[in-house]
């Protein structure tokens, strides 16, 4: 994959493995849709999440986050009447950092150094943790709310293990983008058993979560 990538900015943190619909509604956004249809190939693109932003005039002025996730396009839904996507089914592949911005064109193009994906002291150990609160967290989303967070099988793998985790906890962009950052598999983990104690505290205190649409089943490993 190249380490030159034009850039969507999203308002969510998309994972490795992982397929999400993700609505495309701003003027960059389409125009890196519509040169990446026109010039055929792989349909990769970079996914950064975003910090804050404001619109002025066609252009969108934004706050991002330095490090993402490169993206393969496997469905576009255009509207009727409208010659610009709505929406594009991403699946996430590799992490990078940004090393640099080229906003002259139409849209920004990234720059980016690819990220290792290193398993950390104690992954195996770590998941075993991590999974048995895990199962607490969506028993306790399912109890709360409908549909609830409804389990299929779980990967043996960690990495995509922390992953799928990762985008099925409901949390903030904040927290999604520091378990994207994470340097290992391990700590990623943790830092999800950590998360994961203070979701089941605030269920336990105040049962009530955001009105935040995650199914499980829109999201599966790749």
């Amino acid at each position: 994959m190249d380490s030159r990538l034009p850039l969507l900015t999203v308002d969510t943190v998309i994972f490795p493995g992982l397929v999400l619909p993700i609505p495309i509604t701003d003027v960059q956004g389409r125009s890196v849709i519509r040169d990446l249809v026109e010039n055929g190939g792989e349909m990769a693109c970079g996914a950064v999440a975003v910090r804050d932003g404001y619109e002025l005039g066609d252009r969108v002025f934004r706050s991002l986050y330095g490090t993402g996730c490169a993206a393969t396009i496997s469905e576009i839904t255009l509207e009727a009447g409208d010659d610009g996507p709505v929406e594009v089914t991403l699946t996430g592949n590799r992490r990078f950092k940004v090393d640099s911005l080229d906003s002259t064109g139409d849209y920004l193009v990234a720059d980016v150094e690819w990220l290792p994906e290193e398993l950390g002291d104690d992954p195996l150990g770590t998941a075993t943790i991590a999974i048995a609160r895990f199962r607490r967290y969506a028993a306790a989303v399912t109890e709360i709310s409908s549909p609830g967070l409804h389990l299929g099988p779980l990967p043996d793998d960690p990495s995509t293990l922390s992953y799928l985790m990762s985008a099925a906890t409901t949390l903030l962009t904040p927290e999604r983008q520091k378990l994207l950052e994470a340097p290992d598999t391990t700590t990623r983990l943790a830092q999800l058993v950590g998360l994961l104690d203070t979701e089941l505290a605030a269920i336990a205190a105040l049962p009530s979560l955001p009105d935040t649409d995650l199914p499980w089943s829109s999201m599966h490993p790749n």
